[in-house]
């Protein structure tokens, strides 16, 4: 299994530009883009469904660029699984929302 590390490193080398470090849309290079990067923490994002934000990884959304070809499917869950732990640790909440905690 990769190392949290691994994991890490590609969301910062592939999303963190843009999205940055924690996901708030506000990466060094999406400050400057005319059509703001997603935050990963809206409340519209906590409802889609991890194929979602696989999907959007490998053939990209809106202005975003697919990365199918840079980024293994097997990196790309892994992303996705960050960009998880990213929503909760900023929403712990999101733990009842999902039915992970009573």
């Amino acid at each position: 299994f990769p190392s949290h590390d691994r994991v890490r490193e590609r969301f910062n080398i592939y999303c963190a530009p843009c999205h940055g470090q924690t996901g708030a849309g506000d990466g060094l290079v999406g400050r400057r883009m005319a059509v703001k990067p997603t935050n990963l923490h809206s409340s519209y994002l906590w409802d889609q469904p991890l194929g979602h934000f696989e999907g959007v990884i490998g053939n990209g959304i809106r202005t975003m660029k697919g990365y199918k070809h840079q980024i293994e499917p097997k990196d790309r869950w892994l992303i996705v699984a960050y960009i998880r732990s990213l929503q909760l640790s900023q929403n712990p909440s999101l733990l009842q929302k999902w039915g992970l905690h009573e």
